[in-house]
């Protein structure tokens, strides 16, 4: 169940209309990176990051159906990576950018995911 809805959560997060007030979350990124950290914590990690991901990648499409091929992407994840790359370059991130620790996980999660797949990069 706590899956599902952090799934939900990460799709919320970044669902097209974000110009319109949208409800964030309340958990800060440093709850979420020592959730991360534990091992017992993977799965639930890897479902937010999951779920942001894929929130992002079909933000691009609209209620049409029609996509945007224009819209800029917030960050590239290959095909090929796996949610443990994904967290463990999200952890590395976030041990980096300690300032990030007391903000929003949303926004300090999709930065960490813009820095380290940066769409410029060849896949």
């Amino acid at each position: 169940m706590k899956r599902l809805a952090l799934l939900c959560l990460g799709v919320a997060i970044c669902a097209p209309g974000l110009a319109q007030a949208q409800r964030v979350s309340p958990m800060k990124a440093g709850n979420f990176a020592r959730i991360c950290a534990r091992a017992t914590g993977h799965s639930v990690c890897d479902a937010y990051l999951s779920g942001l991901a894929d929130g992002v990648s079909l933000s691009k499409i609209s209620a049409r159906n029609e996509g945007d091929a224009n819209a800029p992407a917030g960050f590239c994840v290959p095909v090929q990576e796996t949610t443990d790359a994904m967290r463990a370059k999200v952890l590395t991130w976030l041990k980096a950018h300690t300032d990030a620790l007391n903000k929003p996980v949303g926004e300090s999660i999709f930065t960490a995911l813009h820095d380290s797949y940066p769409c410029s990069a060849k896949q």
